[in-house]
C-alpha cells in the first residue's frame, strides 16, 4: 500500500544472514498516477537513531504500471555506514555490505513525501565452520572434539564433518 501516489512493496520482511557478508533487504515502488518528484527515499536502523542513508530521487522514466527506471538521484550514506550501505533508487533496496552481529534489528524504509513506514528484519549470525576449518570448534552447544583432519585424511575428514554437523558435537 501506500498514500500520495507512490506504492511500495517489502518482498521479503525477515532476512537471515552472516558475519562478513552482504545482504540485500529488497523493496520496491510504483507510482498510480503522475509521479511527483523528488521522491525522498529514506533507510533508519530503528535500534539507533542514525540514518542509515537517503536518496533523493530527482527524476526517473516509468515502465509499465508506473515502475520507475532510468533514475537520477543523489544518495547520501549516514557516517557509520559509508562505504557499506547502497541504496536504488531504481527499486528502494537497501545493499549492506560486511554485515557485523550489530547490524541485526529492524529496518525501517520510508518514501517522502508519504510518512509511512515500511519495516524488514535482519538476523545476523556467527559464520558456521566450514571444510576449510574443520578441526576447529564449531558454534554448537558443547565443545567440538577436536581431531586433527590431517591424520585421518580428506574423505574421514568429511564424514567427522558431517556428523558433528548432524549430532551438534
Amino acid at each position: 500500500g501506500g498514500n500520495l501516489g507512490v506504492l511500495v512493496e517489502i518482498h521479503q520482511d525477515l532476512i537471515n544472514s552472516t558475519v562478513g557478508q552482504s545482504v540485500l533487504l529488497p523493496v520496491s515502488y510504483r507510482f498510480s498516477g503522475a509521479p511527483r518528484f523528488p521522491v525522498s527515499i529514506v533507510w533508519m536502523f530503528t535500534n539507533s537513531t542514525d540514518t542509515l542513508i537517503t536518496c533523493t530521487v530527482l527524476n526517473c522514466s516509468l515502465g509499465a504500471n508506473g515502475a520507475p527506471h532510468g533514475c537520477s538521484a543523489k544518495c547520501f550514506p549516514g557516517h557509520r555506514y559509508r562505504g557499506r550501505a547502497e541504496l536504488f533508487p531504481e527499486n528502494g533496496s537497501l545493499l549492506l555490505r560486511d554485515l557485523q552481529l550489530g547490524d541485526s534489528g529492524v529496518y525501517g524504509v520510508t518514501f517522502r513525501p508519504s510518512h509511512q513506514t515500511w519495516h524488514v528484519t535482519l538476523t545476523v549470525h556467527e559464520p558456521r565452520s566450514t571444510p576449510e576449518h574443520a578441526g576447529t570448534e564449531l558454534g554448537g552447544g558443547g565443545t567440538a572434539t577436536r581431531i586433527p583432519c590431517y591424520v585421518f585424511g580428506g574423505y574421514y575428514c568429511f564424514i567427522l564433518l558431517f556428523l558433528q554437523l548432524l549430532f551438534h558435537l
